[in-house]
C-alpha cells in the first residue's frame, strides 16, 4: 500500500537549543494553542472530575510534576510562551495534563514483529492510540513533531494536542521506537516522574535497548501504563507499571513478535494482599482488551514471514469484531474511538501515520522517510509529496539505476567511512564482502525478489578509493537462465587522477533469486564451540602488512582450532552505530561486516597453513539462510579443503543459537600473498596458533 498523501496532517521540524525550539513551536502553533485554550475548560473538566482531581489538588499535582521536569523542558516552555503570547502557567497545564489524566483508561493496541515474522527480517512496530472520552474530542489537535534538540538524539513524536511536549508514541534516529497504552488500574496518588517525559528522555538519549532500559530503571516510575519498545537491532520489550509495581516481558522464544493492549500481563502480579486481588480482578474484567490482544496475535501469526510496513498498516485498520461485525467497534484493533495510528520501521526510519476524526486508522495516511528530517539542516519538503524526499541510506551499496540493467555507485571516503579501516598497501579499498553485497542488492532490485544464492563469485581487482577524489563504479545485470549474471566495473586511474583504462572488470557473480535456505546444523556440528580450547581473536592480518583491517572489522571474539585445517569461531552481529552506521544493515544478502568476519576466520587457517596473507578471490557458491539480527551471537565453522597452486579452497557454515543455518559457503577461495616480514610471521604464529591442536580437539561443554 503506497502512501496516501496528500493527507491533511501537520508536520513540524524543530532544531536548536531548547529555548529556540520552543520559540519555533510557539510561532508555528500559535493558532492551534489559542483554539485549545478556548475549549480547555469544557474539554478537560469532565475528565478531571471523574478522576477527582480539581481545585487545590489539581494545582498541587501540577506543581509537583512541574518540579520533576528537567530544565530543558522549562526552557522550551519559556520559548513557546515568548513566541505565542500565552502565559507559561497555561502552557505548563497543557503540557502536563496528559500525565495527570494518565489514570483514566485509554484503549490502545500495539504490536512489534521482527526476525522470522517479517519480510526481510525488518523490525515493525504498529500502534493505535484511542481516546474513549467525547469531551476530549474538541481538544484534540494531533500533530507530528520532529525534534532536533542540540546535544540530543533527534526523534519524532506524535502528539494529541498543542503544547503536549511529552511523548506517547515516537521513534528516534537510532532506530528506537516506543508507544504507550493505558491499562485499567486504580489511580496512583503518589508523585512520580511524568510518564510522557520519561518517554521523551528515552527517545532523546537512548541509542539502544540497553540504554533505554538503564534510563527506565533509574527513573522514579509510577502511574498505570504499558510501554512497548522496539529497536532496529531486533530487540523488543514491554514494560508495565501498576502504581509502585512493575514488570517486563520479551517476545516468546518461539515467536518473533510481542503484543500489548489495555490489560497487564506481569506488573499486577508483583502486588500482594488486597491490592493484588483488586488488580487481578480488574485485569480479568477487560474483555475488549483481551479480544484485541488475541486478534493481534492471530493477525501476526497468519502473516508470519510476510509482514511488511504495508501489512502492519492493514493490522491497524483491522475491524474484525468477534461478533462478526465488519466495522470499527470498541473491541476491534481499529476502534471506533481511534484518534491516531502509526506504524514504524526502525531499521529504515520510516513512519506511516494518520490522525484526526475517529476512527483515524481508516483515514488517509502519510508515509515519511525520517532520516532526511533527522539531519542537521532543515530539508526542503513538498507538503503534498513527502515521498519525493530521497530515502537516504536505505540501500548501503546498490546505487542508482540507469538504462539497460546498469546501476551506478560512487564511493567516497566522506560517506563510506568504513573504507578508511580496510586498506591494501595503505590505500582504502572496497572489501570483497561489500562487493558481494553490492551484486546481490542490484540483483534483488532488478529481479524483484529475495536472493537465495550467489555462484561463481570472482573478485578480480580491488576498487581503490583515494582521499582526493570519489570513485565511480557500476554494475551490469544480464538475465542468464533462471538467474542473473552481474559484473562490476570501474576505471583504472593514475595516482594523479587520469584515466588509464576505462570500464575494467572488478567483480562478477551469478545470482539466483528465491526463498532462503531453511536448515539446521546436525547434532554435534558445533561441539568444539565451548570455553576450553579457544583463543582470543583480534584480527586476522597484521598492522602495517600489505593487507590491514581496522577495529570496525574485528568482530570475531574467539577461535577454537579443531585441527590444523578446521576452526570454529564465535562472533556477534555488530550494532548499527559508529562506523557500522555508515553501512545500514544489508537488505538482500548478508551483513557485509559479518561476511568479512567469516572470510577472516577461513583466512586464519590459510595463514597457519603457509604463513602468507590470504586475500579473498571468490566463491563457488554462497547460500543464504536465516537473517541474523544486530547484537545476535553466531558461530562459524570453517575447513581448509584443498590447495591448488597459490589458491586455497574452504567451506564454512554459519549458524545461530538455535542451530539455524544463516550462511553456507562452498569453495570459498583465497590467494596466498607473501606479504609478511619474518617479525610479522613470528607474531602470527604466537597469536593464532594454539599450543597444541590436541587440546582443542577434546569435547567441550
Amino acid at each position: 500500500m503506497p502512501s496516501e498523501s496528500p493527507a491533511p496532517i501537520p508536520l513540524l521540524v524543530l532544531s536548536g537549543k531548547p529555548y529556540a525550539v520552543g520559540r519555533q513551536y510557539g510561532a508555528l502553533m500559535r493558532s492551534e494553542i489559542a483554539r485549545a485554550v478556548a475549549v480547555e475548560d469544557a474539554a478537560l473538566r469532565p475528565m478531571l472530575e471523574k478522576l477527582g482531581v480539581t481545585g487545590p489538588r489539581l494545582q498541587q499535582r501540577l506543581h509537583g510534576l512541574s518540579a520533576l521536569l528537567p530544565p530543558d523542558v522549562h526552557e522550551q516552555l519559556r520559548g513557546i510562551a515568548d513566541a505565542s503570547g500565552f502565559p507559561r502557567e497555561t502552557l505548563l497545564y497543557h503540557t502536563l495534563i496528559l500525565d495527570i489524566l494518565s489514570g483514566s483508561p485509554i484503549g490502545c493496541s500495539q504490536f512489534a514483529a521482527f526476525g522470522r515474522a517479517t519480510e526481510g527480517g525488518h523490525v515493525l512496530h504498529g500502534h493505535n492510540l484511542d481516546v474513549p472520552y467525547r469531551s476530549l474530542s474538541q481538544f484534540m489537535q494531533p500533530a507530528c513533531v520532529v525534534y532536533r534538540l542540540e546535544g540530543r538524539i533527534p526523534y519524532v513524536s506524535l502528539t494529541f494536542w498543542p503544547a503536549a511536549l511529552g511523548v506517547c508514541s515516537g521513534m528516534n534516529a537510532e532506530g528506537l521506537s516506543l508507544g504507550v497504552n493505558v491499562p485499567v488500574a486504580p489511580m496512583d496518588q503518589r508523585l512520580f516522574y511524568p510518564l510522557t517525559f520519561q518517554n521523551r528522555e528515552v527517545l532523546s538519549r537512548a541509542d539502544s535497548m540497553e540504554a533505554a532500559t538503564r534510563l527506565l530503571e533509574d527513573t522514579q516510575r509510577g502511574g498505570s501504563w504499558n510501554l512497548l519498545l522496539a529497536h532496529r537491532s531486533g530487540k523488543v520489550q514491554v514494560w508495565e507499571q501498576a502504581g509502585p509495581y512493575a514488570g517486563q516481558y520479551l517476545a516468546h522464544p518461539e515467536q518473533d513478535f510481542a503484543v500489548t493492549t489495555n490489560h497487564f500481563r506481569v506488573a499486577h502480579k508483583a502486588a500482594t494482599g488486597h491490592e493484588g486481588v483488586a488488580l487481578e480482578m480488574l485485569q480479568e474484567m477487560q474483555e475488549d482488551s483481551h479480544h484485541r490482544y488475541r486478534r493481534l496475535e492471530q493477525l501476526v501469526r497468519e502473516r508470519s514471514g510476510r509482514i511488511t510496513l504495508d501489512t502492519a498498516v492493514e493490522f491497524l485498520r483491522d475491524c474484525a469484531d468477534p461478533s462478526g461485525v465488519r466495522s470499527a467497534t470498541m473491541k476491534t484493533i481499529c476502534r471506533a474511538d481511534n484518534v491516531m495510528s502509526m506504524a514504524y520501521e526502525p531499521g529504515t526510519l520510516r513512519l506511516d501515520f494518520t490522525m484526526g476524526p475517529a476512527p483515524a486508522a481508516l483515514a488517509r495516511r502519510r508515509r515519511l522517510q525520517l532520516l532526511p528530517l533527522f539531519q542537521d539542516r532543515a530539508p526542503e519538503l513538498q507538503a503534498d509529496r513527502p515521498e519525493a524526499v530521497a530515502p537516504a541510506g536505505a540501500f548501503p551499496m546498490q546505487g542508482t539505476a540507469q538504462a539497460e540493467g546498469r546501476w551506478v555507485r560512487t564511493f567516497d571516503l566522506q560517506e563510506d567511512v568504513y573504507l578508511q579501516e580496510h586498506r591494501v598497501n595503505g590505500t582504502p579499498v572496497l572489501p570483497g564482502a561489500m562487493a558481494i553485497e553490492w551484486l546481490a542488492e542490484v540483483a534483488a532490485a532488478t529481479g524483484g525478489g529475495p536472493v537465495a544464492e550467489i555462484r561463481e563469485v570472482s573478485l578480480e581487482k580491488f576498487i581503490r578509493v583515494k582521499p582526493q577524489q570519489p570513485t565511480e563504479a557500476y554494475v551490469q545485470s544480464v538475465p542468464r537462465g533462471e538467474g542473473l549474471a552481474l559484473s562490476a566495473y570501474a576505471d583504472i586511474l593514475h595516482p594523479r587522477g587520469a584515466v588509464l583504462r576505462q570500464g575494467v572488470l572488478h567483480y562478477r557473480g551469478e545470482v539466483r533469486l528465491g526463498p532462503p535456505l531453511r536448515k539446521r546444523v546436525e547434532a554435534g556440528f558445533g561441539e568444539a564451540r565451548g570455553p576450553e580450547g579457544e583463543i582470543a581473536f583480534s584480527r586476522s592480518y597484521v598492522e602495517d602488512a600489505y593487507f590491514h583491517v581496522g577495529p570496525p572489522f574485528r568482530i570475531v571474539d574467539w577461535i577454537s582450532y579443531v585441527s590444523p585445517r578446521e576452526a570454529i569461531a564465535s562472533l556477534r552481529v555488530p550494532e548499527p552505530v559508529g562506523y557500522f552506521a555508515s553501512v545500514p544493515r544489508a537488505r538482500f544478502w548478508v551483513d557485509p561486516f559479518l561476511l568479512d568476519g567469516y572470510f577472516q576466520l577461513a583466512g586464519t587457517l590459510g595463514i597457519l597453513h603457509n604463513l602468507r596473507a590470504p586475500v579473498p578471490k571468490g566463491a563457488g557458491r554462497l547460500v543464504l539462510g536465516r537473517t541474523p539480527q544486530a547484537g545476535e551471537r553466531l558461530w562459524c565453522r570453517a575447513t581448509l579443503d584443498r590447495e591448488e597452486g597459490e589458491h586455497l579452497y574452504y567451506t564454512f557454515t554459519v549458524w545461530d543459537a538455535e542451530g539455524w543455518v544463516c550462511l553456507e559457503a562452498h569453495d570459498y577461495c583465497s590467494i596466498s600473498v607473501d606479504a609478511y616480514t619474518p617479525r610479522q610471521k613470528e607474531f602470527l604464529v604466537k597469536s593464532l596458533q594454539p599450543p597444541a591442536f590436541a587440546q582443542a580437539r577434546r569435547p567441550h561443554a
